[in-house]
């Protein structure tokens, strides 16, 4: 699904999602370029020729599976508005699980592209919440 576009890819309105961006080792991602061992190329959000190729065969994987075709501009809507759906309702638990793991609201702030008070304020309540449900088995 090769779609023209007159916005950037990845443009929502409230936040910047850079084009391969450096990674955690200081390094910009380009060819023949060995990062270390510790090197995180996920630390920030971006797009990149990796992320468009997942989204393109997401959409056509879940156009086929419900008997239709990504080229049908319908269909890939559809599957485009299933896919960030699903997406979205996963950002609640993977705040509360980074915070679990000790990622400061920067941080979590930086990997969503938005601000840690954003962040705070959107996922605050619910990673409270999770954090005093009992533990399985206790």
């Amino acid at each position: 699904m090769v779609m023209p576009s007159c916005l950037p890819r990845g443009w929502l309105g409230d936040e910047e999602f850079p084009v391969a961006p450096e990674c955690s080792c200081g390094l910009t991602g380009a060819p023949f370029e060995f990062h270390g061992a510790d090197c995180d190329r996920a630390v920030h959000p971006h797009l990149d020729d990796e992320t468009l190729a997942l989204v393109d065969a997401a959409v056509e994987s879940l156009a086929c599976l419900r008997g239709s075709v990504s080229s049908d501009a319908g269909a890939a809507l559809s599957c485009l508005a299933s896919l960030v759906a699903e997406a979205q309702s996963r950002l609640p638990d993977a705040v509360a699980a980074a915070r679990d793991q000790d990622y400061t609201w920067s941080e979590i702030a930086a990997r969503l592209a938005t601000t840690a008070s954003a962040a705070r304020r959107r996922y605050g309540d619910y990673v409270r919440w999770v954090a005093d449900l009992p533990v399985p088995g206790d």
